[in-house]
């Protein structure tokens, strides 16, 4: 039986496997049966978008035909702990013949991304967190990879996503950290600034949840972290530069359990002031 016009439209917005898959599901059955089919999957959308909205920023979109799950190859033999690539976004790629598209090679195996789509890479990495750090580059409310890495950990939701998000913003302030030595910052400091990352990100790793709460404190507080923030909550003339440097004070995500453990305020609706350089920022 043919499909009725609104499944096939929605059907049309998928991958091509996603859509072989529903198209010869949904020709076996009853134009009656199509629309409870249709009914299912815009219930599963409505699902998906209510798992990743706690994560994104006020006015986010999250637009679920953009979702993609892309794997390896059985052959390739990906390890149960997956990649450290977790997702990625193409928002910014319309050419499907992009060579930007193609992820690897992993153990000889490549897999190809979609263009203006948002991909987790490997079932493992199919969660809320992941995704919406991806929909926040497709959404362009991301600002440096540091920003958003920052908005990953202000949106914990639970002990599992701070401790993740801690773990990849200390390691991205390190870089900078590093980077940034002999470029405004003395010797001394761009030692003890990458002394003060390379503890905080050791202190994810087999810590205790205190421990880890008290690292995202002082990470929050950490100098290269407030830069950033103070840099979105000064907005300039030049879009660019609020492209770079969103307000993610005012607009970013704050997670229950960020909100409870590391603000120690459940009430809180934007990042307070008072997470500025020259707070408690205890080494670990």
């Amino acid at each position: 039986m043919a499909l009725i016009p609104e499944l096939k439209e929605y059907i049309d917005k998928g991958s091509p496997e996603a859509k072989s898959v529903l198209t010869k599901a949904a020709n076996k059955m009853s134009e009656a049966q199509q629309r409870d089919f249709l009914a299912s999957l815009q219930l599963g959308d409505a699902e998906f978008q209510l798992a990743v909205a706690p994560y994104m920023p006020k006015g986010s979109t999250i637009d679920p035909s953009r979702a993609r799950l892309k794997a390896f190859p059985k052959e390739a033999g990906i390890p149960a702990s997956g990649l450290n690539m977790k997702g990625a976004s193409t928002g910014n790629i319309t050419d499907p013949e992009n060579p930007n598209l193609k992820v690897g090679p992993f153990r000889g195996y490549d897999i190809m991304l979609e263009p203006e789509t948002v991909s987790a890479i490997e079932a493992i990495n199919a969660t809320p967190r992941v995704f919406a750090h991806e929909y926040r580059h497709f959404e362009d409310t991301d600002g440096l990879e540091i920003v958003n890495r920052i908005q990953d950990l202000m949106a914990s939701q639970n002990r599992d996503d701070l401790r993740k998000s801690a773990r990849m913003l200390a390691d991205r302030a390190l870089v900078r950290a590093g980077g940034d030595t002999g470029k405004g910052k003395s010797r001394g400091e761009g030692k003890r600034s990458k002394k003060l990352y390379t503890d905080l990100y050791n202190a994810t790793i087999n810590s205790s949840e205190e421990e880890v709460i008290e690292a995202a404190k002082a990470l929050m507080r950490s100098p290269e972290v407030v830069k950033f923030m103070d840099l979105g909550s000064s907005p300039s003339t030049v879009k660019s530069l609020n492209d770079l440097f969103p307000d993610i004070r005012k607009k970013g995500a704050l997670g229950s359990y960020f909100k409870r453990y590391v603000l120690e305020d459940t009430d809180a609706t934007e990042m307070p002031k008072d997470f500025r350089a020259g707070g408690r920022t205890r080494l670990i």
